[in-house]
Order: structure tokens, then C-alpha cells, then sequence
């Protein structure tokens, strides 16, 4: 329980200074660009590549993989019944709030301190999140809302998701898995020291991104979706947690991977779908640090 309430206290800490230093002017918004690419192609890499070394692959983990498949559909589909009356974007906004989990810059930092034996769980639900967050919920969105901004076919996408190097990374380590290779502790060791970076680094561009300034009308916008965003994934993350049949370490990292902030690519797309980047970033950055509050909370409860 104290490890827990020290990780949270740490993130929310350096998430504190990165703000600071962006008020101060020592570093700009733009700087969490360079740290994102440091994160995205350097440390999240490696802290998976430590993670599932050694992984047995069993059902549980294809279960997984599902989950996140499923999840995401349920969610983008449910958020577009919510809103169903309002005019096509702000339809999309609440279907991209509903859906997508920031796993990556988020969850894994968050687990890999006191439970690193979750991240090949985890890792396996994210593989599902990205097939979604990358092509499906898109597809979906369209077809709801009636706008066509996924032009690309799946399969197309499917391939996209190849130049992302966590994502890549998920599928190698999975394939060695499969064929039972591990990785030597040599080679090992040097993959412990880029991944031991990654939760400073990604709590550090969370606070460089993190904005607190917005209209009243968007504000209450941001209200709305939270609060639905929240409900729901405590309905989700307790039948997770208290109906399914699997060990209580993957029921665990399912209840975290629900409570999740909303993810990065479906940020990115409230955009691309007509809202204001304003009420994007600022809906991103409150739901990380609720997310961080519940994801707290449902451990200190569970454990």
C-alpha cells in the first residue's frame, strides 16, 4: 500500500515540476515533442522488451489481446449512442473520450515499479487498444456519425501500426515468446538501463503537455465526457475485477488498463474530427491526473 501511495505522490510530483518549469519558461509545450520521440522509440521499448523476457505464452495473454479489442468497441459504440442527437464532431468527441487507453505513456510507467509482472498483461491488452485506436475506432466513428475521415482500409492500417516501435516491439517479444527464446541477463542489463528512464520521462511530458486553461462552454463539454468516461469504466473495471474467471494479477492489471487516461492517437483524432485543440488537450490532461487519483484509489482498495 505505501509503495503505491509513494508512486502515485512521485508521478504527480515530477508531473508538478515539468508544469512548473513550462510556466517559468525554462522549457516550452514544444520540448515535450523531443521527449515524446526519446519515450516512444527509446525507453517504452525497452521497458516492454524487459517486461515480457522470459513471458510464458499462455491463453490468458490471447484473452487479453481480445479484451482490448472488445473493450474498444463497446465503448466507441456506446459513446456514440450517448450523444447521438448532437451534430457529427461533438458525436466523435464523446465516442474518442469513451474509447482508446493511454497504456504506453501512462499505464506501463505507472505499473512497472511495484507490479512488473503485469506489464506482459498489460502490454497484450494494448496490442488490442492499438488495433483499434489506430484503425477501428475510426471506422466505427465514420460509420456513426457519417463523416469519412478514415480513408485508408484496415489492412492498410493494420500495416501502419508497424512504424510505431512499441507496437513492434509488442510483436517481436511476442514471437520469441512463442518460439521460447529469452534474452541472456547481459543483454538484458542493457535494456534495464533505458527502461529505468521511462516513468521520469513520460510523467515529464505529461507536465510540459499539461493544460488547465479553457472557455466555461468547453469546460462544461470536458465535464460531461469525464463523468461518463469515469462511470463507465468503474462499471468496467469492477466487472473485470469481480466476474471474470482469471488470476487476481491479470483482474488487477484490468482494472488499471480501465481506469486509464484517454489515449494520445484518440486525443489526436477529437481533432482531426472537427473540435477545438484546446478542448482536446485540456480533456487529455485532467483525464491523466483522474485517472492517476482512481488508478490509486482502485489499488489501495484491491490490495
Amino acid at each position: 500500500m505505501l509503495a503505491v501511495l509513494l508512486q502515485s505522490f512521485q508521478f504527480l510530483l515530477v508531473i508538478l515540476v515539468a508544469y512548473l518549469f513550462k510556466r517559468a519558461k525554462i522549457l516550452r509545450s514544444t520540448d515535450g515533442v523531443a521527449l515524446q520521440k526519446i519515450i516512444l522509440n527509446l525507453t517504452l521499448p525497452a521497458t516492454i522488451v524487459v517486461g515480457f523476457n522470459g513471458v510464458s505464452v499462455e491463453p490468458i495473454l490471447f484473452i487479453m489481446i481480445s479484451l482490448g479489442l472488445l473493450s474498444n468497441i463497446a465503448l466507441v459504440t456506446l459513446g456514440g449512442f450517448l450523444w447521438r442527437k448532437k451534430e457529427a464532431p461533438l458525436q466523435s468527441l464523446m465516442m474518442f473520450s469513451q474509447a482508446g487507453y493511454n497504456i504506453g505513456n501512462f499505464t506501463i510507467p505507472f505499473v512497472q515499479g511495484f507490479f512488473p509482472a503485469a506489464i506482459p498483461y498489460i502490454g497484450s491488452f494494448d496490442m488490442g487498444n492499438a488495433l483499434m485506436l489506430f484503425g477501428g475506432s475510426p471506422m466505427i466513428v465514420d460509420k456513426m456519425t457519417g463523416q469519412n475521415h478514415s480513408n485508408d482500409g484496415y489492412i492498410r492500417r493494420i500495416l501502419r501500426l508497424f512504424r510505431s516501435p512499441s507496437f513492434t516491439t509488442y510483436i517481436i517479444m511476442f514471437l520469441l515468446a512463442l518460439v521460447g527464446i529469452v534474452l541472456t541477463e547481459e543483454m538484458l542489463s542493457v535494456f534495464r538501463l533505458f527502461s529505468s528512464g521511462n516513468a521520469f520521462l513520460s510523467m515529464f511530458m505529461v507536465g510540459l503537455y499539461l493544460e488547465i486553461r479553457i472557455d466555461s462552454v468547453s469546460f462544461k463539454r470536458v465535464r460531461q465526457l469525464l463523468a461518463a468516461r469515469y462511470i463507465i469504466g468503474s462499471v468496467v473495471a469492477a466487472i473485470f475485477f469481480l466476474v471474470l474467471p482469471l488470476p487476481e494479477l491479470v483482474r488487477i492489471s484490468l482494472v488499471l488498463v480501465a481506469l486509464a487516461p484517454i489515449g494520445t492517437v484518440s486525443t489526436i483524432n477529437m481533432i482531426i474530427y472537427g473540435n477545438k485543440r484546446s478542448l482536446a488537450s485540456f480533456l487529455s490532461s485532467v483525464s491523466i491526473i483522474i485517472s492517476l487519483i482512481m488508478m490509486t484509489g482502485a489499488l489501495l482498495l484491491i490490495m
